[in-house]
């Protein structure tokens, strides 16, 4: 009997090692996990302070370097000084955007962003937005086509949110199509499940290593020599937007045929849950 109790009693501490043994290697893939988490985001705080530093660092260097200029010679030349002032206002403004970016990417991902939602008529928004973009295309030699129904439904989001989203598209745009022959179709369509748009440019397309990283925050298209001025910020706010009215967004590309970036949303659009 006291052997008995006694392998009893060893097969008690057997199972109780082997649940704390099971207990422990939960607690050591948890730790793993939370480690990798943790070095996935100390890698995006170097991405992101890389790329930021990277941006403030060139409009600034331009704005001193012209500013000192004009301070050191008083008898430059009325044209010259406009033009080093034009210069200076629009890096001015490059800066303004790449704050404002940083701050609304932080405040969605936070939940913290502000959404004032109404009944938005799409086709007229896509058509302001085409608007205030014509001169940025003209420059290029490039135009811009609208296909839409005469008429589209109402959904009801945030217009400012939406207007932020086609402009960041149709700005993406024109800095890929080709300079005196650019030409972006922007389509409208709609079905009973919702409204689609579509913004397609003639530009070099998107390679196919390179299309899944154009949401990344901080990706940039192009290469080390064409790469264009931003902060890759536009795509991953945009496609953030899209997907808190319960949208979604997508690119199609082949090298050489251009670029079609688009996004979805339904009709009865709501504002998605907070993660």
């Amino acid at each position: 009997m006291r052997i008995l109790d006694e392998a009893s009693q060893l097969r008690a501490y057997s199972h109780a090692l082997e649940d704390k043994s099971r207990s422990l290697e939960r607690a050591t893939a948890e730790l793993r996990a939370a480690n990798d988490q943790l070095k996935s985001l100390d890698r995006l705080k170097d991405d992101f302070m890389s790329s930021v530093t990277h941006e403030l660092r060139t409009p600034l260097t331009s704005i001193r370097a012209l500013s000192e200029l004009m301070v050191d010679d008083p008898e430059m030349g009325v044209e010259q000084r406009q033009h080093f002032l034009g210069i200076i206002v629009a890096e001015t403004e490059r800066l303004t955007r790449l704050v404002n970016q940083v701050l609304d990417m932080a405040k969605i991902e936070s939940g913290h962003a502000e959404w004032h939602n109404t009944d938005v008529d799409l086709r007229a928004l896509v058509e302001q937005a085409i608007e205030t973009t014509h001169e940025v295309f003209r420059e290029r030699g490039s135009t811009v086509v609208l296909h839409a129904p005469a008429h589209v439904r109402t959904l009801r989001a945030d217009p400012d949110r939406l207007t932020q989203v086609v402009l960041n598209l149709l700005s993406n745009a024109a800095k890929f199509v080709p300079r005196g022959s650019g030409r972006v179709d922007v389509r409208i369509r709609t079905d009973g499940r919702g409204i689609t748009v579509d913004v397609h440019d003639n530009g070099p397309g998107v390679p196919p290593d390179q299309q899944k990283l154009v949401f990344e925050k901080f990706h940039q298209g192009g290469d080390g020599i064409t790469r264009p001025q931003g902060t890759g910020l536009g795509l991953p706010i945009s496609r953030q937007i899209v997907e808190h009215f319960g949208g979604h967004m997508w690119l199609e590309a082949d090298p050489g045929q251009g670029t079609c970036v688009s996004f979805h949303l339904p009709w009865n659009t709501q504002e998605s849950p907070p993660a």
